[in-house]
């Protein structure tokens, strides 16, 4: 799979080549002072270098030793935290039973559900399940606001033991059965090694491709992202480019120790401001297997101010982070990539006009830059429809990598224009998606034991009310898992073809990159 990658990215740089050399008309010598100017952005085409190198190396790179280690059950509880205003019911209820059936799959760890929300938000039943309301009068003393704010009392709040393992997700992240497997596998390496690390996956983005196909296909490129950029800094043990807001697994010391309390100019990209913030105190990174899925924003508008708020808050993370120096730089050479690369966009739509002639070392750069984005899309598509619920026919596969080839352009002014709007005016709040849920509010899922889960707290405003407190004798729910397993033996035939699925990123030599299993 790697090579075929590294063969996608060859055929679209000499396709590139091809038509601009046999199918476009010769460029003109610019001649008048403006036109040269214009012509000397050209160069800005060639900023996104660094990235393909990065990303190329990513699959040129030995892979990691794979190590299977199928159903073996542990200890560790792992809380899932979901963050949510509390405005959309509906969505978090189905988060819910996405992790309710995912670990039903693959029960190889104690678990709860944690549901952190700024207003109260009628909840699936269950004693899985703890409820979070963070009280209008709740402050930091940084003065941090929106989700980092709600992180920041959640750590306060919850009795969640220190060595127990959360797993961060937004109201509509849905972790797939390959998760549960991969938080085992990263939990058993942490373990093994002596060394807690914070990880994070791939996202896929296909739930609403049907509904949503043209924004759908425009996060393609972030699936590919993850597993080339993002995948690499992760092996590498590093977080240069931040992370996601999503996906994120940490052990409940470590997060309690670094806080979310990040201050105003943390509060719009808290997600990268902390990923920083944990270089400094000398925290490392790892890849965690499987893949969890969110949606695409819904409108246009959405897209844009989403990009607006990364470029806003990645500057800020780039200028004033309590980060080591040379991880902002790092992001602040990645910010001044992406700015010029928008720069690069402009040009060529005004070159359609202008016609000048390009510098034939330059346009050979510029391909392998556009080449290598194309690549980038096509194996995030792939990613998305490989793993997607809903098996399409190979005509409506092949129109869908047409269209998300011949939009790539499209995309690219979209992406440009949340750039140039961050510029004009500047993100000042956290601008919020709305991602509808399909209104699933089913809770037939809900454990019917207490051995499997744990009972925790429900936060109300300014009080806190403690439900059955979490059991010391963990090692006879441990034993009772065995049994469990054995019970839902069949349930867990089925969910091999869905993990052997789900696991599989094409990351290791073998083209198997699994959750474990």
């Amino acid at each position: 799979m790697r090579l075929a990658i590294v063969g996608v990215w060859l055929i679209a740089v000499l396709a590139l080549r091809l038509l601009s050399v046999y199918v476009l008309p010769a460029g003109r010598h610019p001649v008048s002072g403006f036109e040269k100017i214009i012509a000397l952005n050209s160069i800005w085409w060639m900023a996104t270098l660094p990235a393909v190198a990065f990303g190329l190396a990513c699959w040129l790179a030995p892979r990691r030793k794979n190590v299977r280690r199928g159903n073996t059950v542990i200890a560790d509880l792992v809380c899932f935290r979901i963050v949510s205003r509390g405005r959309n019911a509906d969505a978090v209820a189905e988060t819910v039973h996405a992790v309710r059936t995912a670990w039903t799959a693959r029960p190889l760890f104690r678990y709860r559900i944690e549901v952190v929300t700024d207003e109260p938000v009628a909840l699936p039943e269950g004693d899985d399940v703890v409820a979070i309301v963070v009280p209008p009068s709740f402050t930091t003393p940084s003065g941090t606001k929106y989700k980092a704010r709600a992180l920041q009392y959640a750590l306060e709040a919850s009795d969640l033991p220190p060595e127990a393992w959360i797993l961060h997700l937004d109201e509509e992240s849905h972790p797939t059965s390959g998760v549960m497997g991969g938080l085992r596998d990263f939990i058993v390496d942490c373990d093994e090694t002596g060394v807690d690390r914070v990880g994070q996956g791939c996202i896929l983005y296909h739930r609403q491709l049907d509904e949503n196909w043209f924004l759908t296909l425009a996060d393609s490129l972030r699936t590919g992202d993850d597993v080339s950029r993002f995948y690499l800094q992760y092996r590498l043990g590093v977080a240069l480019f931040g992370m996601h807001g999503s996906f994120i697994v940490v052990r409940n010391r470590i997060a309690q120790e670094s806080g979310f309390d990040v201050g105003p100019e943390g509060s719009i990209t808290e997600d990268a401001w902390w990923a920083l913030g944990l270089l400094q105190n000398g925290v490392r990174f790892a890849w965690v297997d499987g893949f969890v899925e969110e949606q695409a924003p819904r409108t246009v508008k959405d897209f844009v101010y989403q990009r607006r708020r990364w470029y806003s808050g990645l500057w800020k993370v780039a200028l004033y982070a309590p980060a080591p120096w040379w991880g902002r730089t790092m992001m602040a050479l990645f910010m001044t990539a992406w700015t010029l690369s928008c720069i690069g966009i402009v040009y060529t739509f005004a070159n359609l006009f202008l016609g000048l002639y390009t510098n034939v070392a330059v346009a050979w750069l510029a391909a392998i830059c556009f080449g290598w984005y194309m690549a980038t899309y096509v194996y995030g598509l792939h990613l998305n429809l490989r793993f997607a619920r809903t098996k399409y026919a190979w005509w409506k596969r092949a129109v869908l990598y047409a269209a998300q080839v011949l939009l790539m352009p499209l995309y690219g002014v979209l992406e440009a224009t949340g750039v140039f709007f961050a510029m004009v005016k500047p993100e000042r709040g956290f601008h919020v998606i709305e991602k509808p849920a399909r209104a699933r509010r089913d809770t037939a899922l809900a454990p019917a034991f207490a051995g499997g889960s744990v009972a925790g707290l429900a936060v109300g405003q300014d009080q806190v009310e403690p439900l059955p407190a979490l059991r010391a004798d963990v090692g006879d729910d441990i034993a009772r898992l065995p049994p469990l397993v054995w019970r839902v033996r069949e349930q867990m035939g089925r969910a091999q073809a869905v993990d052997a699925r789900d696991r599989g990123l094409g990351l290791d030599a073998s083209g198997g990159h699994g959750a474990g299993g």
